[in-house]
This record gives C-alpha cells, sequence and structure tokens, in this order.
C-alpha cells in the first residue's frame, strides 16, 4: 500500500517588527498570531511517474514546485529520485498580509518528510530546508505551535529568530480582516528594498514596542484583559505604522484602510492593525458581526473582502492515509 499525506495550516497576522538595523542587539522580532481561516490544505502522493504533478493557482504552482527543489537540494539522498502528485485543495491569499509562502513551503516541507516516514522536525528544521526565515520567523513558529508568538530577532543573517513568548490566545475573541480587493501588498526582493531604503530604526521606537509587547499585549492576552490588549494592539501598530511610513506612504499601506481606521475609532473600536505589508487591516474584537456591520455601514464592504477567523491555537493537522 503507498500512503497519502494531507497538511492542513491556517494564516499568520504580523502585526509589526520590533527592530531594524541596530547598531547592538537583534533585528526584526515581532508579534503575531495564528488563525484558523484562510485555511491551507495540501494533498501530497507518490507519483506513478518520473516528475512532480501540481494542482493550485498558478502562484502556488510556483511557490510549491520552489520548495519541492529547496528540499530536494537539502535532502538529495532522501528526495533526488522520489516524484509526487500534490494537489493544493485551499489556499491561503497572497500577498495580502497573511503569509501564506510560508505555510504553503513549511507545509511541502512537512509533507515529504511524512511520505518519507522521517523523525518528528522542528519548525526551525523544516524551515532551514525550503530557506524561510530571511526576516521574520512567526509562521515558522506559528506552523507547529500555533497561538499568540512574539520572536525576538536574529543576530546574524543565517539565524531564524527564536520564539520568545507563545500563548494560546482567548477562543471567545473574535477576529475581523478587511483586505481591500483592488490592492496587494509588498513581498520579496521588492519588500527587501523597502526595508533596506528605510534605515535604522530608532532605539526609542524599539523600546516602545517591546514595551507593549512583553508588558501589556503579552500579559492582556494570558490574563484574557480583551480592553488592555485592543488598547495595546492599536498603539502597537501605529507605532510600528508610523516607522514605516516612508515606505508605505502612511501609516497603513491602503490609504481607504487608514480611514476606516480612523472611523472606527471614532466609534470606539480598538484592536486595529495592519498585518505585515498589508493591505489587510485586522481587528480583534468580542462581536465580530457588529464591527462587521460597522465596516459596511461606512461603505468599505463594497470594495473590500470582509472574512471572519478564529485563533488557531495548535500546529498544523497532519493526516497520513493508506491507499
Amino acid at each position: 500500500m503507498s500512503r497519502e499525506v494531507i497538511i492542513t495550516t491556517g494564516s499568520r497576522l504580523h502585526w509589526g517588527l520590533l527592530s531594524l538595523s541596530p547598531q547592538v542587539g537583534r533585528e526584526f522580532g515581532g508579534i503575531g498570531l495564528m488563525i484558523q481561516e484562510p485555511q491551507l490544505k495540501l494533498s501530497v502522493t507518490q507519483s506513478t511517474g518520473s516528475t512532480d504533478t501540481v494542482k493550485g493557482s498558478p502562484g502556488s504552482i510556483t511557490k510549491i514546485r520552489e520548495a519541492l527543489a529547496a528540499v530536494r537540494n537539502e535532502c538529495p539522498q532522501l528526495y533526488r529520485d522520489q516524484f509526487y502528485d500534490l494537489v493544493l485543495h485551499s489556499e491561503i491569499p497572497q500577498h495580502c498580509g497573511f503569509g501564506s509562502g510560508t505555510q504553503l513551503s513549511l507545509a511541502v516541507a512537512q509533507a515529504l518528510a511524512s511520505m518519507a516516514e522521517e523523525p518528528s522536525l522542528t519548525s526551525v528544521e523544516l524551515a532551514q530546508r525550503v530557506q524561510r526565515g530571511a526576516r521574520s520567523a512567526l509562521g515558522i513558529h506559528g506552523f507547529t505551535a500555533g497561538g499568540f508568538l512574539v520572536e525576538g530577532g536574529k543576530q546574524s543573517t543565517d539565524e531564524i529568530s527564536p520564539l520568545v513568548v507563545r500563548a494560546d490566545f482567548p477562543e471567545d475573541w473574535q477576529i475581523l480582516l478587511v483586505t481591500p480587493t483592488n490592492r496587494t501588498g509588498i513581498s520579496g526582493y521588492i519588500e527587501a528594498d523597502a526595508i533596506q531604503q528605510l534605515g535604522a530604526m530608532p532605539l526609542a521606537t524599539t523600546e516602545k514596542l517591546c514595551r507593549l509587547a512583553l508588558m501589556q499585549l503579552a500579559p492582556a492576552v494570558q490574563t484574557h484583559d480583551f480592553e488592555e490588549f485592543a488598547s495595546g494592539l492599536t498603539e502597537f501598530g501605529h507605532v510600528v505604522g508610523e516607522f514605516f511610513r516612508p515606505a508605505q506612504g502612511g501609516i497603513f499601506a491602503d490609504p481607504q484602510m487608514a480611514e476606516l481606521e480612523k472611523k472606527l475609532r471614532s466609534r470606539g473600536i480598538r484592536g486595529i492593525a495592519q498585518t505585515s505589508w498589508g493591505p489587510t487591516l485586522s481587528i480583534i474584537c468580542q462581536d465580530v458581526e457588529m464591527v462587521a456591520s460597522l465596516v459596511r455601514e461606512c461603505g468599505y464592504g463594497e470594495f473590500c473582502e470582509l472574512r471572519t477567523a478564529r485563533p488557531l491555537n495548535e500546529g498544523a493537522q497532519i493526516q497520513i492515509n493508506q491507499i
């Protein structure tokens, strides 16, 4: 009998870096959250031919083939002469701030390891096989751990930033994702160029972001203090957004999302932050239907996709079927 491996994982919200180009200390770092939706589901079986077959959207097919090549390059003795049929049953939207590239690459690496019956690999080992973690490692750690995450930053270019805080996110806190349909976030070489042009983050900014992350947001998650978390996340988003203003044109990458944030704050809504380079705005709330109704009332339902999501407090699911 042969086997089928099915990997299911969620998306990653990245609310901002803690440091950039420091004279001393670690670089990057950051805070974020794994969520159940949008969801990725990948199935892999052994191919009967002498080539891989991949089914999915064009962009995802390219990333899957890149991940396959990277794994074979890292472990030629295990995978060089093995070929697979890979089917992407559900995908995480690309360039929206959901960390789709990392989750897809790690899913491929984990699926192949399970097909080869390798011993359990850590998320860092999986990431090294597919060359992820050049800057952020939130999605790497989130792939196997889920939850609310704080990473500590890199001391060297080849290091994967260590996880310093991981906590279950309260299940009764809901998440609304607002994504403009006419704009995408930046990534890859464009992202790297934008970061390089920003220069060093002021030490005072890093200190403020670290205080918010470690002395307000993380404790609020662990004590289920919604008001403390919501106010802290809004402040964190503004502080980090102000630093990235020259690269993205404002505190938020999309001017329409900036206007929406102002309108929601005027209605008393907090817990709002851009994820990664946007354009998606994430809103942590206790009544997601009420907040979604406000977003539509403000006129954003016509040109934005609204998604509701739940926290993902566990790692990727690995299902192995004998076929």
